[in-house]
């Protein structure tokens, strides 16, 4: 209670600052909250290309992502310790016309935006496994007030982007948002790997920072964060019999969520951890199989029409806990392994069922085109 006492006086405080700023009249400029930034980074350079207005990016402190290529006009660290720049965020927000987000931000309770104003949901993952919104079992035991505070967020997004009619029915259950605020135009972050030329030298790039790679083939274990796993000294893989049954034909790369510190780990010339200073698609790029769990990254991967591992080493725990939006075991386009000699036999079997991804991909992307922040961009500011 203390905890939710602390987010009300926090929210109150906002409020009255943008409810201040919000009698000032609107402008044609576009704010952009980033949590993840991926497809923030991808819509604000089209709205670049196609528009003139203004482009203010605030980047929450979990952001990772610098913009450099998005030539906004600003880009504020939008956290209370930086006082000036948070206040600042706060009536960029009030007097904007345009508004993309990627994630849930506490602070849109605070935001009753104007009619006129267009405030759009990119998320970021292009499909789910997990359930999260008003399904994630996780918020029950949460009291009203903060009930009451994920509906006031979730009701602030007038357009949610979705690639398929599947993410539509997700958003539907989990944020309660009907037909009328849906745009299937494709995930802007897709555009990546429907360009071949990125591909290849995203991949390269890898290649070229990581020489052990060589005459090698990349598997990529990516799985996804677990809230209890901050700081891990071991992963849930043999990777000492994966070494020893591998190594002549592949690599093996880590790539943990930013936020594990993966400790006592040493890379060496089988497997190396590639969690920090490396970009998901250029591994994604760069992978030959991909092995992870509930992530969603699997949703993009299937684009490249590469093999795929389903690794649930938890798959009954974390479906109670968490839940999940199909029966996994059955669903996955791919193997799906309970240990490391599960995968290890996966992996030398090739048993690999190709059409089965072919048709994922077609389910999930199914309004992607490598064109999708050109066709959003155009649906927001021209109508």
């Amino acid at each position: 209670m203390i905890k939710e006492g602390l987010i009300f006086l926090y929210l109150t405080v906002l409020r009255i600052f943008f409810n201040i700023f919000k009698v000032m009249p609107l402008q044609k400029k576009t704010v952009m909250l980033a949590s993840f930034g991926d497809n923030i980074e991808y819509v604000a350079a089209e709205v670049k290309q196609q528009t003139a207005s203004k482009i203010i990016i605030l980047k929450e402190p979990r952001c990772i992502k610098k913009f450099d290529d998005t030539r906004a006009d600003s880009v504020l660290n939008f956290t209370p310790k930086n006082i000036t720049a948070f206040i600042q965020g706060v009536y960029h927000l009030a007097t904007a016309r345009y508004i993309f987000v990627d994630n849930y931000h506490v602070v849109l309770a605070a935001c009753n935006f104007r009619r006129a104003v267009k405030c759009t949901q990119l998320w970021h993952a292009n499909g789910a496994v997990k359930y999260f919104g008003c399904r994630d079992k996780t918020i029950k035991k949460r009291p009203n007030s903060a009930h009451k505070r994920f509906r006031e967020v979730y009701s602030r997004f007038r357009y949610i982007v979705v690639s398929s009619n599947e993410m539509a029915y997700i958003f539907n259950e989990a944020f309660g948002a009907g037909p009328e605020r849906i745009i299937k135009s494709g995930v802007p972050r897709t555009d990546f790997f429907y360009d071949k030329e990125q591909v290849t030298a995203a991949a390269d790039s890898i290649y070229k920072s990581l020489p052990e790679l060589k005459n090698k083939k990349v598997l990529l274990y990516a799985p996804t964060f677990r809230d209890d796993e901050f700081d891990v000294k071991n992963i849930q893989l043999d990777i000492t019999q994966m070494k020893k049954e591998l190594s002549d034909e592949y690599h093996l790369l880590l790539k943990l969520h930013p936020a594990v510190k993966l400790s006592g780990f040493t890379n060496d010339l089988f497997v190396t951890d590639v969690s920090h200073g490396f970009n998901i698609n250029s591994l994604l790029a760069a992978a030959d199989i991909l092995i992870t769990d509930y992530s969603s990254i699997p949703f993009e991967f299937s684009i490249l029409k590469k093999p795929m591992i389903f690794y649930p080493y938890d798959l009954n725990d974390y479906s109670e806990s968490r839940g999940l939006w199909f029966n996994y075991q059955s669903y996955m386009p791919g193997p799906v392994a309970f240990d490391t000699n599960e995968i290890i036999d996966a992996v030398k079997n090739s048993s690999f069922d190709m059409q089965k991804i072919e048709a994922f991909n077609n389910q999930w992307n199914k309004y992607s085109n490598g064109h999708s922040s050109s066709q959003l961009v155009k649906k927001i500011y021209r109508t």
